[in-house]
């Protein structure tokens, strides 16, 4: 007797890939506007419309209980009919007790952190079997905190080349998986039109900053960019410094009072913090991006550089520091310039250097940019997208990096023989205590 030939949607469903890894991602949530809350947006995203079972852990961004997001409780309207449950931090204030407690909730195969693992609870790691940091290493040498609590991970991915290198110096090794951006949401607009919009000066060379401000030394190089800026502008009346950051609290740099207090803050406009906090999005910060000459990015320690990536596509050019992972962000001359560091780094609490930014060295980039920006402003601004496009485009990196490397996973702790077995979960299912 013939089998029935098989229908379509029973071909389709045939041919669908497998889909049975269930995971959780720790980050900043993904309903904030952070960098890292932005790169697991773009990521969870794509995951979800590629049918994983993924649930989110936002040890910053949600408090007090689980809740189901759907489209239109996200600031990305590419969420629309996608749901994502989110889980809150419970008594560690950077998720390490949520991770195991969470985990056994969702039933998770895996558990990614995207997040500095040296804040991490070791107690807690060592509880799970599956733990997959993708991680900023954002100094050298890396800090012995972040070593001892990668002990406890099943595999390792790296943001940057720089990250990858260090760890392979510490004797770690690692998967390189680069972060990037949507040129479909970080794209070149009209700057005219932005600038009238946004209340900007039209005959206006605007340097821009878009950066966290939380500590004094401030670690994105507010002060040296300030400092810079007031060489720059001595010789270049038609100059102003756009920062948008948030509020600043005790511990943050005193940008304003210390633009006020060197002569030149009717030069610098700042966004109002209610507003760069609560609301603001990446379109947002795109169009103000568009209102930008040159990117000023002299940050003395980073993971990768999300902002140097999107002002890139954006067709905006940017200014950093020859430190950490910076140096990949640009292709020098074309994409951007990358000014000297100081020669004495500062040592810091977990053992290891920062190197902030030659404050002279950052002046003549400067006057480099401007020069560059004036006579072929539109061949620096297609190198920037094309850089971007080429190298950094978040659909290419799901499509060739994040969904093998997720599909391999699955067939390595998931197989088709072992589906539903308790062996497979990321961790003991009974007799656990997250305190």
């Amino acid at each position: 007797m013939k089998k029935p030939k098989a229908t379509l949607e029973q071909l389709k469903q045939q041919l669908k890939p497998r889909r049975d890894l269930r995971v959780i991602w720790s980050s900043n949530g993904s309903s904030t506007n952070s960098g890292y809350a932005v790169e697991t947006r773009d990521l969870l995203f794509r995951m979800a419309r590629d049918n994983w079972p993924v649930a989110e852990l936002a040890f910053w961004g949600v408090d007090g209980f689980p809740i189901v997001r759907h489209g239109e409780d996200l600031i990305d309207d590419r969420f629309k009919g996608v749901k994502l449950k989110a889980y809150p931090k419970m008594d560690d204030p950077y998720g390490s007790d949520a991770l195991v407690a969470h985990g056994i909730d969702y039933k998770a195969n895996v558990i990614f952190t995207m997040q500095d693992v040296g804040l991490l609870n070791p107690q807690h790691l060592q509880q799970l079997k599956y733990w997959i940091p993708w991680i900023p290493i954002d100094k050298f040498p890396c800090p012995p905190q972040v070593l001892d609590r990668l002990r406890y991970a099943y595999k390792i991915i790296t943001f940057s080349r720089f990250g990858q290198d260090t760890l392979m110096k510490a004797g770690f090794t690692s998967t390189l998986i680069l972060e990037g951006t949507d040129p479909e949401i970080f794209k070149p607009l009209d700057k005219t039109q932005c600038k009238k919009d946004l209340g900007m000066p039209q005959d206006g060379f605007i340097f821009g900053m878009v950066a966290a401000n939380k500590e004094n030394p401030p670690r994105k190089g507010f002060q040296e960019a300030l400092e810079a800026f007031k060489m720059f502008y001595a010789n270049h009346p038609e100059a102003y410094l756009f920062i948008h950051t948030q509020q600043r609290g005790p511990g943050g740099f005193p940008v304003e009072d210390f633009a006020r207090a060197n002569g030149f803050d009717k030069r610098l406009i700042l966004m109002v913090p209610y507003q760069a906090v609560f609301n603001s999005d990446s379109k947002k910060i795109n169009k103000e991006m568009n209102c930008f000459d040159v990117l000023l990015h002299p940050s003395q320690t980073e993971g990768f550089g999300l902002t140097v990536i999107e002002a890139a596509s954006a067709g905006i050019p940017s200014i950093i520091n020859r430190t950490t992972s910076m140096p990949e962000m640009v292709v020098e001359g074309k994409t951007g310039w990358i000014c000297e560091t100081e020669k004495r780094g500062r040592y810091t609490n977990d053992l290891s250097y920062v190197y902030a930014a030659n404050v002279e060295s950052l002046y003549e980039k400067m006057e480099e940019s401007y020069k560059s920006v004036k006579e072929r402003g539109s061949e620096i601004s297609k190198a920037c997208r094309d850089h971007v496009v080429a190298n950094y485009n978040i659909d290419s990196l799901y499509k060739n990096s994040w969904e093998p490397f997720l599909e391999e996973l699955q067939e390595e702790i998931l197989p088709l023989a072992l589906q539903g077995k308790k062996d497979v979960l990321p961790l003991p299912q009974s007799n656990i205590s997250t305190q």
